[in-house]
């Protein structure tokens, strides 16, 4: 196996060791908020919902940015809806506002973060409204105030301006958000090398899927939608203050994004279909000319799981009503039968089970291959795993991307 050949020379980083990051304070978070809809319009009191809720979950000592709609803290340009359906408009309920989410103010932070301390983590959270790009769904874009635009290869020029030492997480739940797994390609290309820095993302949706939590209601008991139970399984605290248990699923006294990410893909009753960096990278690099994942065994599958993800395999399969050795070859029947724009659950738990299943399958591969020219491309995807296996709430830890790696 190659997963070089299409594409001449890439770049890869070939260690995967995590280093620590020092003493407690000295490697702080930095967090950059981009959010609310294009316009009054769809601006939904959801969408500020979630800006309280992660806010309120970072560190004390994060320094943290916070881009709204137009950055006026006086604007009535929520979006409520209340009990008898009336809808209204009111100002902002933000712990903070530091300014416009619109592409020079953007620019400006971006300026600001890359100025800082270069060991320094940097969390991007976005929440708001996403739309399509013009062709294949590789370049979407964020619907920014003003009805700007921040697509793929906008925001990875950004995060190029960051110091390459600078860890980066990217959590985004916008609609058609998956496409901006692209950041981990030079200019936000899936064409182009990967980038030479330590970066992981999280995603609500596949690049081709609108995702939940746009809604006007008020009542935050009734939202369910990705930054609801990403953040709730890391922090351990749902968005109404309730604890939440149950996310560490390897035990070892922490949880993680990709934990989290597990945790969603479990309990999000919602149409969202995430997707994470990984999954990206394994698609990219591992080719599947030749290999049907499908004809995999359940016991096999489940072997080769991480602990998170064999936990969420177990429920979807469950809510899917799947049983025996056949269960990937069954999914598949149900998966062909599945509109991919449909938003009922069972459809949803279908393309959520396979994409998963498909990932594990993928991962296993790789890792187990022998070829000389996989083992650039072994080495950059434990890397980002273990980035993936952090905490963007309390990042204490780093990974060193290593040395640049050359294969044909």
């Amino acid at each position: 196996m190659n997963g070089f050949t299409k594409r001449g020379w890439f770049a890869l980083c070939a260690a995967a060791a995590l280093s620590a990051a020092g003493p407690s304070g000295a490697a702080s978070l930095r967090a950059l908020v981009l959010s609310g809809g294009p316009d009054l319009e769809h601006n939904q009191a959801a969408i500020e919902s979630n800006v309280r809720y992660v806010d309120r979950l970072l560190p004390k000592d994060t320094q943290k940015r916070i881009l709204f709609t137009d950055g006026d803290p006086k604007s009535k340009n929520v979006l409520c809806e209340d009990d008898q359906g009336k809808t209204y408009y009111r100002i902002p309920q933000l712990p903070r506002l530091d300014g416009a989410n619109e592409l020079p103010r953007i620019e400006s932070e971006f300026e600001t973060l890359a100025s800082g301390p270069p060991d320094e983590p940097v969390l991007l959270y976005v929440t708001g409204h996403g739309s399509p790009g013009a062709g294949a769904f590789d370049n979407n874009h964020v619907d920014l105030w003003n009805k700007e635009q921040l697509n793929v290869r906008d925001l990875a020029a950004q995060i190029k301006t960051l110091p390459e030492a600078t860890p980066v997480a990217v959590v985004m739940v916008q609609c058609f958000s998956g496409c901006f797994g692209n950041l981990l390609f030079e200019g936000g290309d899936p064409k182009a090398p990967l980038v030479n820095r330590d970066l992981c993302g999280f995603f609500a949706s596949v690049a081709e899927r609108p995702a939940a939590g746009c809604t006007a209601a008020v009542h935050e008991a009734d939202y369910h939608d990705f930054t609801g139970y990403f953040f709730a399984a890391l922090s351990g605290e749902s968005r109404l203050g309730q604890p939440v248990t149950g996310c560490d699923y390897n035990h070892d006294g922490r949880v993680g994004m990709d934990e989290a990410y597990c945790y969603t893909l479990i309990h999000d009753d919602s149409i969202d279909t995430p997707v994470c960096t990984s999954d990206v990278f394994l698609r990219r690099f591992v080719p599947a000319v030749g290999f049907d994942f499908t004809e995999t065994s359940w016991s096999d599958l489940r072997a080769w799981a991480a602990p998170a993800q064999r936990a969420a395999l177990d429920a979807l399969s469950d809510d899917l009503k799947l049983s025996g050795e056949t269960r990937l070859t069954d999914g598949l029947k149900l998966f062909q039968k599945t509109n991919a724009a449909s938003w009922d659950l069972p459809s949803v738990h279908v393309i959520r089970f396979m994409r998963l299943a498909k990932t594990v399958v993928l991962a296993h591969w790789l890792m187990t291959s022998e070829a000389a020219a996989d083992q650039p491309i072994k080495s950059r995807y434990k890397a980002l795993t273990a980035a993936e296996a952090r905490s963007c709430l309390a990042p204490s830890t780093r990974v060193s991307p290593g040395t640049e790696v050359r294969a044909s």
